[in-house]
């Protein structure tokens, strides 16, 4: 998760006819797109998380709104509710409840305590909150995504950590694994120690439970059992389809646009969200823009190629990704300041 700097204003207003030809891989078709940036019912603020539940409503954390907002898959804006400080990564549990991970908006605005786990009702009402910054056992820095399994547990990636912590429901710290490094079952080492752009970023559940989770600047997807053992892992920040490679181009965009003052270049890179289909396969989304599927080795099976812009089918830095029932892929397009959902056919 890179989300560095917020506020660039409204300079993601235009919208194209139609996703271009080249930008969708057979099978996959864009659908709609909802979202502008703004603090209004249906606008964003730098959205990142999403999760959907049993009947198919879309959940999205709007991170400087400090809020999460309810559509219906069509994207018709049904509910908002106020948060703690500034949502993240969020999940739902077999009962409805969300999790949410809560962190600074940048590393230039830290402070004491804002990293932290919450938990609401489903009608919005807040139930719990547990974790505080640092990096003792259920401490964070910068927590990431997270994701709740069948039997209970909430694993969240905790990013400047460098690390997968495990708590059951109630916030009560099971385990945890993972330190700085590039070896198998470390993170981020390619990145330095204290920057959570070298991951874990987001993490996900295959359906025999295992945990998958991303690696910005390793450029790499890690595979383990619900213990911590590492099984698999495969990836690279190359440029070019099948890998995760490739210079976020939004900064520049808003540069040319506004004529505002440069911003820092070149460490946003490589994957960030991901997430199953009913089929098992991986969906992948990379700051560069690509929004790629692969079979559970690490073969490339298609996607959305890195056509970055504010046009259909295109992206500036893509955060959560998610499947509904039918298949359809949603797309938190985050410096877009929107949702994108497209159809995809097996």
């Amino acid at each position: 998760m890179s989300v560095l700097f917020c506020g660039l204003g409204g300079w993601f207003d235009a919208r194209a006819e139609g996703p271009p030809a080249e930008t969708l891989t057979a099978g996959i078709s864009f659908v709609k797109e909802w979202g502008t940036q703004g603090s209004d019912p249906g606008q964003f603020n730098i959205p990142i998380g999403i999760a959907i539940n049993g009947a198919d409503e879309i959940f999205v954390a709007d991170h400087e709104n400090h809020r999460i907002q309810k559509f219906d898959s069509e994207g018709k804006f049904l509910s908002e509710f106020p948060t703690l400080p500034n949502p993240g990564g969020l999940a739902i549990d077999q009962d409805g409840k969300l999790y949410i991970t809560h962190f600074p908006a940048s590393s230039l605005a830290k402070k004491k305590d804002m990293d932290f786990i919450s938990v609401y009702g489903s009608d919005g009402q807040f139930m719990t909150r547990w974790g505080k910054s640092g990096d003792g056992e259920g401490e964070f820095s910068y927590p990431g995504g997270l994701v709740v399994s069948k039997d209970g547990k909430v694993y969240v990636a905790d990013q400047t950590n460098h690390r997968i912590q495990v708590f059951d429901r109630e916030g009560k710290f099971l385990l945890k694994w993972g330190k700085w490094g590039s070896e198998p079952g470390e993170f981020g080492g390619k990145d330095w120690q204290n920057s959570r752009t070298g991951g874990p970023q987001f993490v996900a559940l295959d359906s025999t439970g295992n945990v998958w989770t991303t690696e910005g600047k390793n450029g790499r997807i890690q595979k383990f059992t619900p213990e911590g053992k590492f099984l698999l892992a495969w990836g690279d920040n190359e440029d070019k389809p099948g890998s995760f490679g490739g210079s976020f181009g939004g900064f520049e965009a808003v540069e040319l646009k506004t004529g505002g003052p440069p911003r820092p270049r070149g460490r946003l890179q490589g994957p960030i969200a991901l997430c199953f289909d009913k089929q098992d396969r991986l969906w992948v989304g990379a700051v560069c823009g690509r929004i790629q599927r692969f079979s559970q080795e690490g073969k490339y099976l298609g996607g959305l190629t890195n056509e970055q812009g504010d046009g259909p089918g295109q992206f500036f830095a893509p955060h959560g990704v998610a499947i509904d029932h039918l298949g359809c892929l949603y797309v938190v397009d985050s410096f877009n300041h929107r949702v994108q959902k497209f159809a995809v056919r097996d």
